[in-house]
């Protein structure tokens, strides 16, 4: 995801133009001080200028006032682990969390990995997803959606190499139908079977 800085100004009869303020988006996320009808109006442009289809743009009409896109932040928020189309998942501190786009809105907690996650990828389908670091946490994205917990039995996820013979995974290589890939650390990399997370022979 990228930051794209908003700067919106309203039509003055005696100023012409009246500063109000910096708005921020992220990857195209509505600001909450601007109207759904304004947003409508410059959305496809913010999406284009987080592309990097376009440099500057400039006096974009909305009801009564114009947006100046000034510039954008091309570094990428680190905070985003993963995105799909309807959701992304973000790291806060030991917290792996899912929330929807493009209002993000905090869905659940989806893992606790101990120094942080490290890695997340969401399904295709968006069926489930995994987060890795301290272990991995396959989630699966039904209702109702339970907000992760450690010692908990539940069919929402399933979780391995968090207790004793820790798997400290640094990212997902690859995932299949039938299986995941990760590297670790050490340069050494695992297979696990996709259903049940059960380690596999490489």
């Amino acid at each position: 995801m990228f930051k794209v800085y908003i700067e919106k100004r309203e039509y003055n009869s005696e100023t012409d133009c009246e500063w109000l303020s910096d708005f921020v988006s992220v990857d195209a996320i509505k600001p909450d001080k601007v109207s759904e009808e304004e947003w409508d109006i410059i959305e496809s442009i913010v999406l284009d200028l987080a592309k990097g289809n376009k440099s500057i743009v400039k006096d974009i009409k909305g009801t009564n006032c114009k947006f100046d896109l000034e510039r954008i932040d091309k570094n990428i928020d680190r905070g985003i682990l993963a995105e799909s189309e309807h959701y992304y998942i973000r790291a806060e501190y030991e917290d792996a969390v899912i929330l929807s786009k493009p209002n993000s809105k905090r869905i659940a907690s989806i893992g606790d990995h101990y120094g942080d996650p490290e890695d997340a990828y969401i399904d295709p389908e968006e069926k489930f997803c995994i987060t890795v670091g301290c272990g991995l946490i396959k989630y699966n994205l039904t209702e109702p959606f339970e907000g992760y917990m450690y010692d908990r039995n539940t069919s929402q996820w399933i979780e391995v190499g968090r207790e004793g013979d820790i798997e400290w995974c640094d990212c997902i290589e690859e995932v299949t139908d039938s299986y995941i890939i990760v590297s670790c650390e050490g340069e050494d990399r695992r297979r696990f079977n996709l259903e049940t997370l059960e380690k596999e022979d490489l």
